[in-house]
């Protein structure tokens, strides 16, 4: 069995959702839902349920969800340890992405990168906000790209460069009070009923919005929580006085009836940044480093091909 069929379920099962889950795992609804009927059928046992509203596990299911979470951890945690043997000879490289932030960039280099170096093993694990981080500090992955305010804070032992950045903006209906500006002040958030993702769902969203509103004094209170941040701007299209806090890249979840508003300070800004321990041994990574850091420098940021990708950020800065 392909341990990657048993990730690709357990991400399904904490998504319950087959587009979330497809994009998180950076390939398409379609492959996602042909591998979990190849799964039915090879245990001969009916995973789950759907409709056009939701999806739902069976008790078959879950079973099987927690089962092959142990053995991803477990098949995760033996690669971890065999790689930190001394003597071993490390020609592959594990790479934590955030699928949507980065697929539009990170998929051109590594081709150009498999190419010139077809003995190196990539292995890309897809992650969240929420998990990105841990696992480079952990040591699950050699390398990962991670998403987050300006300026926030980096443990001493992993090393980091900013590749680009993303500004915060908010989301409002066209006939909210904001919704002819141009630009608003964060303090003017404090008028209005804000939209949000579910703190316990997304934790690191609400923990860099809470953030962004402190520093200018004003207190991040969600009015009304919601699983995800397409519905999160849905919900604008109808309400004229809610505010959507989101990063400049997911503007495309913003429909017609609504628009995109940015703010007049400067410090509201994501980074997405190129993490990796200054103590990895891998022999691959200075390769790596080196050749992405060239890359980065040469990398079309403000007319890359490809929508609702990080090519449609603002500005590259790039750390010497």
């Amino acid at each position: 069995m392909d341990i990657r069929l048993l990730r690709e379920f357990v991400v399904l099962s904490e998504q319950l959702n087959f587009s979330r889950a497809a994009e998180r795992l950076n390939m398409t609804q379609p492959v996602l839902s042909r591998h979990v009927k190849y799964l039915e059928e090879h245990y001969g046992a009916q995973l789950l349920t759907r409709n056009t509203h939701r999806v739902e596990m069976t008790n078959v299911g879950r079973v099987f969800a927690a089962e092959a979470a142990k053995v991803v951890a477990q098949y995760e945690q033996s690669l971890a340890v065999i790689r930190a043997c001394p003597g071993v000879s490390r020609h592959s490289l594990s790479i934590g992405l955030l699928g949507e932030a980065t697929r539009s960039f990170l998929s051109t280099f590594l081709k150009g990168y498999s190419e010139r170096h077809p003995h190196v093993a990539i292995d890309c694990i897809d992650g969240s906000i929420d998990t990105i981080m841990a696992q480079v500090d952990k040591g699950d992955c050699d390398l990962a790209f991670v998403f987050r305010p300006r300026g926030g804070r980096t443990p001493a032992h992993l090393s980091r460069f900013t590749i680009v950045t993303d500004p915060l903006c908010i989301a409002v209906n066209r006939n909210h009070a904001l919704g002819s500006r141009e630009r608003v002040n964060v303090t003017e958030l404090a008028n209005w009923p804000i939209i949000g993702l579910s703190r316990q769902i997304s934790p690191m969203s609400h923990e860099y919005n809470a953030h962004f509103l402190s520093n200018h004094g004003v207190e991040y209170k969600v009015w009304k929580e919601c699983v995800n941040l397409e519905t999160c701007c849905f919900n604008v299209e109808f309400n004229d006085r809610a505010v959507v806090l989101l990063p400049l890249h997911r503007r495309y979840l913003v429909g017609s009836n609504a628009r995109i508003v940015m703010f007049e300070e400067v410090d509201c800004v994501f980074e997405v940044e190129l993490l990796w321990n200054v103590d990895n041994a891998n022999p691959s990574l200075p390769a790596f480093l080196t050749e992405f850091r060239d890359f980065s420098s040469t990398w079309d940021w403000d007319t890359a091909p490809g929508e609702r990708t990080v090519g449609e950020m603002s500005s590259a800065s790039l750390l010497a």
